[in-house]
Protein backbone atom coordinates (compact mmCIF):
# COMPACT_ATOMS: atom_id res chain seq x y z
CA UNK A 1 0.00 0.00 0.00
CA UNK A 2 1.28 3.49 -0.88
CA UNK A 3 2.01 5.64 2.14
CA UNK A 4 1.12 9.31 1.82
CA UNK A 5 4.01 11.65 2.50
CA UNK A 6 1.99 13.68 4.98
CA UNK A 7 1.10 10.66 7.15
CA UNK A 8 2.29 11.26 10.71
CA UNK A 9 3.50 8.30 12.75
CA UNK A 10 3.34 9.26 16.44
CA UNK A 11 5.70 8.06 19.16
CA UNK A 12 4.88 7.87 22.84
CA UNK A 13 7.69 8.07 25.37
CA UNK A 14 8.11 9.06 28.97
CA UNK A 15 7.81 12.86 29.37
CA UNK A 16 11.16 14.63 29.27
CA UNK A 17 12.68 15.06 32.70
CA UNK A 18 10.34 12.53 34.26
CA UNK A 19 11.99 9.86 36.41
CA UNK A 20 9.05 7.58 35.88
CA UNK A 21 8.44 7.16 39.60
CA UNK A 22 11.94 5.77 40.17
CA UNK A 23 13.27 8.67 42.25
CA UNK A 24 14.48 7.56 45.65
CA UNK A 25 11.98 8.64 48.32
CA UNK A 26 13.38 10.71 51.13
CA UNK A 27 12.20 8.14 53.67
CA UNK A 28 14.02 5.35 51.86
CA UNK A 29 17.19 7.45 51.59
CA UNK A 30 17.04 8.20 55.29
CA UNK A 31 16.73 4.49 56.02
CA UNK A 32 19.74 3.69 53.84
CA UNK A 33 21.87 6.33 55.58
CA UNK A 34 20.77 5.04 58.98
CA UNK A 35 21.71 1.51 57.96
CA UNK A 36 25.15 2.63 56.80
CA UNK A 37 25.69 4.48 60.05
CA UNK A 38 24.73 1.38 62.01
CA UNK A 39 27.09 -0.98 60.18
CA UNK A 40 29.81 1.66 60.47
CA UNK A 41 29.44 1.63 64.26
CA UNK A 42 29.65 -2.15 64.15
CA UNK A 43 33.10 -1.93 62.63
CA UNK A 44 32.30 -2.68 58.97
CA UNK A 45 35.25 -2.24 56.60
CA UNK A 46 35.59 0.92 54.55
CA UNK A 47 35.17 -0.91 51.22
CA UNK A 48 31.75 -2.14 52.29
CA UNK A 49 30.61 1.36 53.31
CA UNK A 50 31.65 2.64 49.88
CA UNK A 51 30.40 -0.34 47.89
CA UNK A 52 26.82 -0.28 49.18
CA UNK A 53 26.03 3.32 48.10
CA UNK A 54 27.79 2.72 44.77
CA UNK A 55 25.71 -0.43 44.22
CA UNK A 56 22.46 1.38 45.01
CA UNK A 57 23.35 4.23 42.66
CA UNK A 58 24.20 1.72 39.92
CA UNK A 59 20.90 -0.10 40.38
CA UNK A 60 19.00 3.18 40.26
CA UNK A 61 20.77 4.27 37.06
CA UNK A 62 20.09 0.92 35.40
CA UNK A 63 16.42 1.14 36.32
CA UNK A 64 16.30 4.70 35.01
CA UNK A 65 17.87 3.67 31.69
CA UNK A 66 15.53 0.67 31.37
CA UNK A 67 12.51 2.86 32.11
CA UNK A 68 13.62 5.39 29.51
CA UNK A 69 13.76 2.69 26.84
CA UNK A 70 10.09 1.79 27.20
CA UNK A 71 8.07 3.43 24.45
CA UNK A 72 5.38 2.96 21.80
CA UNK A 73 6.26 3.58 18.16
CA UNK A 74 4.10 3.61 15.06
CA UNK A 75 5.41 3.23 11.53
CA UNK A 76 4.52 2.05 8.04
CA UNK A 77 4.74 -1.60 9.14
CA UNK A 78 2.73 -1.44 12.36
CA UNK A 79 2.95 -0.63 16.07
CA UNK A 80 6.12 -1.47 17.97
CA UNK A 81 6.28 -1.72 21.74
CA UNK A 82 9.81 -1.34 23.07
CA UNK A 83 10.49 -2.83 26.47
CA UNK A 84 13.61 -2.58 28.68
CA UNK A 85 14.91 -5.70 26.97
CA UNK A 86 13.67 -6.34 23.48
CA UNK A 87 10.63 -5.17 21.55
CA UNK A 88 7.49 -6.52 19.95
CA UNK A 89 5.98 -5.39 16.67
CA UNK A 90 2.40 -5.98 15.55
CA UNK A 91 1.79 -5.31 11.88
CA UNK A 92 -1.27 -3.29 10.95
CA UNK A 93 -3.28 -6.17 9.38
CA UNK A 94 -2.80 -8.29 12.52
CA UNK A 95 -4.31 -5.64 14.81
CA UNK A 96 -7.91 -6.50 15.62
CA UNK A 97 -8.74 -3.51 17.83
CA UNK A 98 -7.21 -0.53 19.59
CA UNK A 99 -9.09 -0.01 22.84
CA UNK A 100 -9.10 2.44 25.72
CA UNK A 101 -9.37 0.57 28.99
CA UNK A 102 -9.84 2.08 32.40
CA UNK A 103 -8.87 1.24 35.94
CA UNK A 104 -11.61 2.63 38.19
CA UNK A 105 -9.59 1.89 41.32
CA UNK A 106 -6.73 4.13 40.10
CA UNK A 107 -7.43 7.85 39.80
CA UNK A 108 -5.13 10.10 37.80
CA UNK A 109 -3.79 13.41 39.13
CA UNK A 110 -6.71 15.26 37.55
CA UNK A 111 -9.16 13.27 39.65
CA UNK A 112 -10.41 11.33 36.64
CA UNK A 113 -10.41 7.55 36.32
CA UNK A 114 -7.06 6.38 34.95
CA UNK A 115 -7.22 5.18 31.34
CA UNK A 116 -4.71 3.29 29.24
CA UNK A 117 -4.59 1.91 25.69
CA UNK A 118 -4.17 -1.67 24.52
CA UNK A 119 -4.28 -3.41 21.19
CA UNK A 120 -5.57 -6.89 20.41
CA UNK A 121 -3.73 -9.00 17.85
CA UNK A 122 -5.16 -11.74 15.65
CA UNK A 123 -4.61 -14.34 18.41
CA UNK A 124 -6.70 -12.32 20.87
CA UNK A 125 -3.68 -11.35 22.94
CA UNK A 126 -3.83 -7.97 24.62
CA UNK A 127 -0.77 -5.72 24.41
CA UNK A 128 -0.41 -2.62 26.57
CA UNK A 129 0.89 0.43 24.70
CA UNK A 130 3.37 2.15 27.06
CA UNK A 131 3.02 5.88 27.73
CA UNK A 132 -0.26 6.06 25.84
CA UNK A 133 -2.47 6.75 28.83
CA UNK A 134 -4.46 9.51 30.51
CA UNK A 135 -1.54 10.46 32.75
CA UNK A 136 0.93 11.08 29.92
CA UNK A 137 -1.45 12.20 27.14
CA UNK A 138 -4.12 14.70 28.10
CA UNK A 139 -6.05 14.38 24.82
CA UNK A 140 -6.04 10.59 25.03
CA UNK A 141 -9.32 9.97 23.21
CA UNK A 142 -8.31 12.31 20.38
CA UNK A 143 -4.93 10.60 20.01
CA UNK A 144 -6.50 7.15 19.98
CA UNK A 145 -9.05 8.26 17.37
CA UNK A 146 -6.19 9.34 15.11
CA UNK A 147 -4.33 6.13 15.79
CA UNK A 148 -7.40 4.13 14.77
CA UNK A 149 -7.67 6.17 11.57
CA UNK A 150 -4.05 5.35 10.80
CA UNK A 151 -4.71 1.65 11.46
CA UNK A 152 -7.80 1.63 9.25
CA UNK A 153 -5.80 3.31 6.47
CA UNK A 154 -2.86 0.89 6.60
CA UNK A 155 -4.43 -2.46 7.52
CA UNK A 156 -5.45 -3.18 3.92
CA UNK A 157 -8.73 -3.42 2.04
CA UNK A 158 -8.93 -7.19 2.60
CA UNK A 159 -8.81 -6.88 6.39
CA UNK A 160 -11.62 -8.65 8.24
CA UNK A 161 -12.43 -8.81 11.95
CA UNK A 162 -12.01 -12.24 13.53
CA UNK A 163 -15.26 -13.24 15.32
CA UNK A 164 -13.54 -14.96 18.26
CA UNK A 165 -11.38 -11.91 18.97
CA UNK A 166 -14.36 -9.57 18.60
CA UNK A 167 -16.29 -11.61 21.17
CA UNK A 168 -13.37 -11.45 23.59
CA UNK A 169 -13.18 -7.68 23.21
CA UNK A 170 -16.94 -7.39 23.80
CA UNK A 171 -16.66 -9.44 27.00
CA UNK A 172 -13.82 -7.22 28.21
CA UNK A 173 -15.89 -4.11 27.56
CA UNK A 174 -18.84 -5.47 29.50
CA UNK A 175 -16.60 -6.43 32.40
CA UNK A 176 -15.03 -2.97 32.54
CA UNK A 177 -18.43 -1.29 32.52
CA UNK A 178 -19.60 -3.46 35.41
CA UNK A 179 -16.41 -2.77 37.35
CA UNK A 180 -16.70 0.96 36.83
CA UNK A 181 -20.33 0.95 37.88
CA UNK A 182 -19.47 -1.01 41.01
CA UNK A 183 -16.68 1.36 42.02
CA UNK A 184 -18.82 4.44 41.38
CA UNK A 185 -21.78 2.93 43.23
CA UNK A 186 -19.73 2.00 46.30
CA UNK A 187 -18.03 5.42 46.41
CA UNK A 188 -21.23 7.43 46.00
CA UNK A 189 -23.30 5.16 48.24
CA UNK A 190 -20.69 5.27 50.99
CA UNK A 191 -20.49 9.05 50.77
CA UNK A 192 -24.26 9.52 50.91
CA UNK A 193 -24.56 7.06 53.80
CA UNK A 194 -21.82 8.90 55.73
CA UNK A 195 -23.52 12.24 55.21
CA UNK A 196 -26.82 10.70 56.33
CA UNK A 197 -25.27 9.31 59.50
CA UNK A 198 -23.70 12.68 60.32
CA UNK A 199 -27.09 14.31 59.80
CA UNK A 200 -28.66 11.67 62.03
CA UNK A 201 -26.18 12.40 64.83
CA UNK A 202 -26.81 16.13 64.49
CA UNK A 203 -30.54 15.56 64.78
CA UNK A 204 -30.05 13.38 67.84
CA UNK A 205 -27.71 15.84 69.57
CA UNK A 206 -29.97 18.81 68.86
CA UNK A 207 -33.02 16.99 70.19
CA UNK A 208 -34.88 17.05 66.90
CA UNK A 209 -35.61 13.32 67.27
CA UNK A 210 -36.72 13.41 70.89
CA UNK A 211 -40.23 12.51 69.83
CA UNK A 212 -38.98 9.30 68.24
CA UNK A 213 -38.86 6.25 70.46
CA UNK A 214 -35.48 4.93 71.56
CA UNK A 215 -36.17 1.63 69.81
CA UNK A 216 -36.88 3.45 66.55
CA UNK A 217 -33.60 5.41 66.45
CA UNK A 218 -31.56 2.48 65.05
CA UNK A 219 -34.17 2.07 62.33
CA UNK A 220 -33.77 5.73 61.39
CA UNK A 221 -29.98 5.30 61.18
CA UNK A 222 -30.39 2.19 59.04
CA UNK A 223 -32.75 4.18 56.83
CA UNK A 224 -30.05 6.75 56.14
CA UNK A 225 -27.63 3.97 55.22
CA UNK A 226 -30.25 2.33 53.00
CA UNK A 227 -30.81 5.61 51.17
CA UNK A 228 -27.09 5.84 50.53
CA UNK A 229 -27.04 2.30 49.20
CA UNK A 230 -29.99 2.97 46.91
CA UNK A 231 -28.44 6.15 45.53
CA UNK A 232 -25.14 4.35 44.97
CA UNK A 233 -26.86 1.47 43.16
CA UNK A 234 -28.76 3.80 40.83
CA UNK A 235 -25.75 5.96 40.01
CA UNK A 236 -23.55 2.87 39.60
CA UNK A 237 -25.94 1.43 37.02
CA UNK A 238 -26.11 4.76 35.21
CA UNK A 239 -22.31 4.96 35.17
CA UNK A 240 -22.08 1.44 33.72
CA UNK A 241 -24.57 2.28 30.98
CA UNK A 242 -22.83 5.57 30.25
CA UNK A 243 -19.65 3.59 29.52
CA UNK A 244 -21.38 2.13 26.45
CA UNK A 245 -21.21 5.51 24.74
CA UNK A 246 -17.87 6.91 23.54
CA UNK A 247 -16.55 9.74 25.63
CA UNK A 248 -16.20 13.18 24.06
CA UNK A 249 -12.62 13.95 23.05
CA UNK A 250 -10.72 16.37 25.24
CA UNK A 251 -8.50 19.18 24.00
CA UNK A 252 -4.99 18.15 23.12
CA UNK A 253 -2.06 19.20 25.32
CA UNK A 254 1.29 19.09 23.57
CA UNK A 255 4.72 18.58 25.08
CA UNK A 256 4.14 15.24 26.79
CA UNK A 257 4.75 13.04 23.77
CA UNK A 258 6.11 13.21 20.28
Amino acid sequence: MTIDEDVHFPEYRAPAGCLGGLALPSVGLTGILAGLAQISRNGAPLWLLLALPAFLILVFLLLRIASGRVATFTGPDGITVRRPFGERRTVWPDIQAIEIHSNPSAVADSGMIAEFVVLYDRDGRRLLLPHLNSKTVFGLHEDVARLRELWEHLRGTDWVALPEVAEKIARTRRGMRRQRGLVVGVAVGGGVAMVGLVLFLVLVLTGALDGVGVDALPLVAVGFVAVGGAVGAVLGQRSARRGERPAAPRKRRTGLHR
